[in-house]
């Protein structure tokens, strides 16, 4: 793990028999202690290892993940803390680490269908009508709500030569949409860019003249767009 701002640089060792070996080290002395051994499984869909001991279980949250780095996060209270891990040869901190590497490194690499998986459909919803259209900013289209052939609403957003858009975590708020957006490219010279593989909070609220409050959290800053209606 890259060295929290308390200087913890803990190892994890996945096995493939389902252990999960954890060797706590501190910057401030690099001394190893007696590894703490739990279980782990990781979700069907890629997104999160399920972590057991007799002590305690948890969730973690894969962010990103790419062949040698990977990001992880664990919600306590209401503060999501992450994770950021290379992937090593031996157990040793990497307390020489520049600060941001494993996250980038993770996120600086090709699209794989387990970094995100869409899921853009809406669940049903007594205004659904009010939220089916092009949705725009200006004449930049932002997002479609669509219906496909069985009636369901979906999130939408078409490819263009540089980006494509997924979308998940669709859920209700009374009559606020919730979701996960995501971006990436499939051109290597694109994958320092801020948009390729960071995923966006958003959220659509109604406005009294019909159209929609776009809210955007991106590094846990809160952005605020108006989206007008198209067709």
């Amino acid at each position: 793990m890259q060295p929290l701002n308390n200087g913890i640089a803990n190892v994890t060792e996945f096995r493939a028999d389902g252990k999960a070996l954890l060797y706590p080290f501190n910057c401030s002395d690099r001394q190893a202690q007696q590894p703490e051994v739990s279980t782990y499984t990781v979700a069907d869909n890629g997104q999160s290892i399920h972590i057991a001991s007799a002590q305690e279980s948890f969730d973690l949250k894969v962010l990103a993940f790419a062949p040698k780095a990977m990001q992880l996060a664990m919600q306590v209270a209401d503060q999501q803390l992450t994770f950021d891990y290379v992937k090593v040869d031996k157990v040793a901190p990497l307390c020489a680490l520049p600060s941001g590497a494993a996250a980038e490194q993770a996120r600086q690499s090709p699209y794989q269908a387990s970094d995100f998986v869409a899921a853009p459909q809406l669940p049903a919803h007594p205004r659904m009508q009010r939220y089916l259209g092009t949705w725009a900013i200006g004449d930049v289209v932002e997002l479609e709500i669509r219906r496909d052939p069985q009636g369901k609403a979906y999130l939408y957003h078409a490819s263009n030569p540089n980006w494509h858009y997924l979308y998940n975590d669709v859920r209700w708020i009374g009559d606020a949409l919730h979701f996960q957006s995501y971006s990436y490219s499939d051109k290597p010279e694109l994958f320092s860019h801020p948009s390729h593989k960071s995923p966006t909070q958003v959220i659509l609220q109604p406005t009294p003249d019909g159209k929609l409050r776009y809210l955007l959290t991106i590094e846990g800053r809160v952005f605020e767009e108006t989206l007008t209606r198209t067709k």
